[in-house]
């Protein structure tokens, strides 16, 4: 079972490994405290937990829900560029790997295995892999931030 986590308080990420770190979940809410002392909960308007994924990036770097990364573009390289950019986030159990944009600031409303997806009812289009899609791009997957502390990863995305 993977238990990596971290929690976001709104100024700062902690992470379950951080020295004194604590994470109490009772009743379908979690608080956090580090040696003993209440950090943030579910509670705090800004706070945010995030659990891992069990995978890392091509760099050793845990990916978590919340995690942006890049990958290298194979097609498309005109329109797209050498990379684009990803958040990867879970929905009801399952990781979704969500497209934000192209490092030409492409943003299509989905890519998958050099298709565009077409779906005109999201504004932001998730896409839903089984469990093993994330683990095939490890190899070439590189976290460059998180949604929380790298606003600049998110400009122009809708």
């Amino acid at each position: 079972m993977n238990t990596a986590y971290r929690v976001w308080d709104g100024e700062e990420m902690y992470y379950w490994d951080d020295e004194g770190i604590r994470l109490n979940i009772e009743d379908g809410n979690w608080y956090l405290y580090r040696k003993g002392k209440f950090i943030t909960s579910n509670k705090t308007a800004c706070a945010a937990l995030m659990w891992g994924t069990g995978l890392k990036d091509k760099n050793g770097k845990v990916v978590y829900d919340g995690s942006v990364f890049k990958v290298p573009v194979s097609i498309n390289r005109q329109i797209h560029g050498s990379y684009a950019i990803y958040e990867v986030v879970q929905r009801n159990g399952i990781w979704i790997q969500q497209f934000l944009k192209s490092e030409k600031g492409f943003r299509a409303r989905g890519y998958m295995a050099g298709l565009l997806i077409d779906n005109f009812e999201n504004e932001r289009e998730s896409l839903l892999f089984d469990g093993k899609f994330l683990e095939s791009f490890v190899p070439e997957i590189e976290v460059i931030g998180d949604i929380y502390q790298n606003h600049e990863l998110l400009e122009g995305v809708e």
